[in-house]
């Protein structure tokens, strides 16, 4: 910038110098005079004081003009975007492509280099196995080519496995570009992990700051969130978990990627834990119906945020009143081996706070052995959702326990506690009326549901968990969500 504000003080100087001399010699008066150069001497310092003055001004003005322009520009191409379907859109090279990723070898690499348009910086993000690239291009949609790449940055390197495979396929053909919604960081690791995530598009980053004023709520909802062709959606079983639970289960009715204004009202339940603690199936139970997918291993099934709406259709005295509507979250599991914990943390916070205002109960799984990378990412979800002011909205399951002894269930509840510094003795208690004696609901709990058990041996956990589950505060404290206080650090 100082090399084009001196060549404009030049070039203002020089012809305010030259037009100068010409009225000095118009009046005659001889350059080879005293008293010509001292006119000359105080005439220059004057011009150029000015037009140093004037150049910085023209300068400004022009730089913030053009800023203006160009980020207006950006802005306008991509409300054009956001009026598409939230797709990728795949077409006929779909095929064309799929034959040219036959050429990549296992050994893959996702890469970046820094693209500026207009003014405005940004990341390119491709993957390579060294000779071949496959990127999402603005205008080109999904491209796969051998050209050289020069200057880039490796992030991470992954091995194509069969899941990778799956997820090209998914995407190969896409031409649904956006620089907000569905650009090409989305696209690559999407294709390493199986999640859509932009950190560029995080919270407080400058290309976020471009268009987010821009964006209505719903809009700024898909931020990082799945597009509807690349979510597969097994369709809910109707058969019940167990017919004897009769009534006494949440009533399914949808899942959702997004929830909207007309949502905020229901009982907000929020599940999270490590991969494979069973926070998809204590969900299920609670429907009494497999709504969503649940596999132990040590990569999560759940890679995106998943919202699941149902009527309570039951009310018991003293414990909580009917409530119409619950929205139960079940998010990413933390120390998954596929996502780094900046992408689980990112994607559980900012779409929390996309979707929600308050969250009645937080529910937090463990099972086995509780690793420092687990507690670490489980305390910081304490420390954002406030349990310290919250304490009676968060339930903590011990789960999986069903080859543990009394004694050792125990233990673990203890040992729980003291990892993740909670209060072991935080409660409920329930006036039973009729002369009986009043209950206690208990907020740390060793729970266990195996696979096909005899309703009689999971009856008085599923009892539990309802129980602590649905229970409330009777001041209907509500945690929430959207506050300046909410951040993980």
């Amino acid at each position: 910038m100082k090399d084009e504000y001196d060549m404009i003080v030049i070039i203002i100087g020089g012809v305010l110098i030259g037009i100068t001399y010409i009225v000095l010699r118009k009046f005659g008066i001889g350059p080879v005079t005293i008293m010509c150069f001292s006119c000359v001497k105080m005439v220059w310092n004057w011009l150029v004081a000015t037009s140093r003055l004037d150049a910085k001004l023209v300068w400004n003005w022009l730089v913030a003009k053009l800023s203006v322009d160009t980020a207006s520009l950006l802005v306008e191409k991509e409300k054009v975007n956001w009026s598409k379907k939230h797709d990728l859109l795949p077409k006929a090279k779909r095929d064309f492509q799929l034959e040219q990723f036959k050429n990549f070898r296992k050994q893959l690499r996702m890469c970046y280099y820094d693209v500026e348009i207009d003014g405005h910086k940004f990341q390119q993000h491709f993957v390579t196995d060294g000779t071949w690239q496959i990127e999402f291009d603005d205008g080109k949609g999904v491209i796969i080519h051998n050209s050289p790449m020069f200057d880039e940055v490796t992030t991470d390197e992954f091995v194509l496995t069969p899941e990778v495979m799956s997820r090209v396929h998914k995407i190969c053909g896409g031409n649904n570009y956006s620089l907000v919604l569905r650009n090409s960081e989305h696209l690559c690791r999407y294709i390493r992990s199986g999640a859509w995530i932009s950190f560029q598009m995080a919270r407080n980053t400058p290309l976020r700051a471009i268009f987010e004023n821009h964006m209505s709520a719903d809009q700024r909802k898909l931020i990082n969130t799945m597009p509807n062709d690349l979510i597969f959606e097994e369709e809910p079983s109707d058969e019940p978990i167990y017919n004897e639970v009769g009534d006494y289960h949440i009533q399914f009715c949808q899942s959702k990627e997004i929830l909207t204004d007309a949502d905020n009202d229901a009982f907000n339940i929020l599940f999270l834990g490590p991969t494979g603690s069973g926070k998809s199936t204590l969900i299920n139970h609670l429907y009494n119906q497999d709504v969503v997918k649940a596999v132990g291993s040590a990569s999560s099934v759940t890679r995106s945020m998943t919202y699941t709406q149902g009527e309570v259709v039951w009310t018991e005295p003293g414990k909580w009143k009917k409530s119409d509507k619950v929205n139960i979250i079940d998010s990413v599991g933390f120390c998954d081996t596929d996502l780094s914990q900046r992408e689980v943390h990112h994607m559980i916070k900012s779409s929390v706070k996309m979707n929600m205002t308050y969250i009645d109960k937080v529910v937090i799984t463990c099972s086995g052995r509780i690793e420092d990378q687990h507690s670490q990412a489980i305390k910081k979800f304490m420390k954002w959702l406030l349990y310290e002011e919250h304490k009676h909205n968060f339930l903590f399951i011990y789960n999986k326990c069903e080859t543990h002894t009394e004694q050792e269930m125990e233990e673990n509840l203890v040992a729980m506690s003291s990892i993740l510094d909670t209060d072991i003795n935080t409660q409920f208690i329930v006036p039973s009326g009729d002369g009986e004696l009043d209950k206690s609901i208990k907020m740390n709990q060793c729970l266990d549901f195996s696979p096909r058990a005899p309703f009689e041996e999971v009856e008085k956990n599923l009892e539990s968990l309802k129980n602590a589950v649905f229970i409330r505060d009777v001041t209907n404290k509500r945690i929430p969500v959207n506050s300046e206080s909410c951040a993980i650090q």
